[in-house]
């Protein structure tokens, strides 16, 4: 660990002894003083985010910043890396054949659509929020997902090329419906072939 970002880390942590000791004191100098831009994302997350002395705005653009920036998380989680989709399991994600990313801020999602499954993390730390799907032709199964969107309210909907169909999850991974069938008549479809949605959720 460079001691560059050590450094970071521990002025900050007495800046917060400061601000605990002088309520009433002004610490936003203090902290305008530190580079946190060298502060990993998990100190961040960790030590920045829940002392109160950053603003959301700005905790945001660095952790934004964090992501763009080459480095050990970029090789990680970069084009053509395999990752762990689930910690403490030997799943992990090969090939991402598709992505959509839902929300702003702290909370801004990513679904990464994998073989059989898709993956949900969160955008700024990196976490697997849910997992969902299997190979098969049942309720939240999957044989060729080649699609993925999220409408204004977070529920994630998945397009299947060899089902014919498209199958929805609720914005905590639940499965809820699927709908389409082979065919050319009014609600069939021929091999969905990618997703989205316009502005009036069409």
């Amino acid at each position: 660990e460079g001691g560059g970002r050590r450094r970071v880390r521990d002025g900050f942590k007495f800046v917060q002894r400061w601000s605990s000791a002088n309520p009433g004191v002004l610490s936003a100098s203090l902290v305008g003083e530190l580079d946190l831009a060298k502060l990993s994302g998990r100190d961040l997350q960790a030590i920045v985010r829940p002392s109160g002395l950053v603003g959301d705005r700005e905790l945001v653009e660095l952790l934004g910043a964090r992501i763009d920036r080459p480095g050990p998380d970029a090789e990680r989680y970069g084009a053509g890396a395999s990752f762990p989709a689930e910690p403490g399991t030997s799943e992990t994600v090969q090939t991402v054949r598709c992505v959509a990313v839902y929300g702003e801020g702290l909370e801004q999602r990513v679904a990464a659509v994998d073989q059989y499954r898709i993956h949900v993390f969160n955008v700024c730390s990196g976490e697997r929020l849910w997992s969902v799907g299997t190979r098969g032709g049942g309720a939240g199964e999957f044989q060729c997902p080649n699609g993925v969107a999220f409408n204004s309210r977070g529920d994630m909907f998945v397009s299947d090329s060899l089902l014919h169909r498209i199958s929805v999850f609720s914005a905590s991974g639940l499965f809820v419906r699927c709908f389409g069938s082979q065919g050319r008549g009014a609600g069939q479809l021929r091999g969905p072939n990618g997703l989205a949605f316009t502005q009036r959720e069409e």
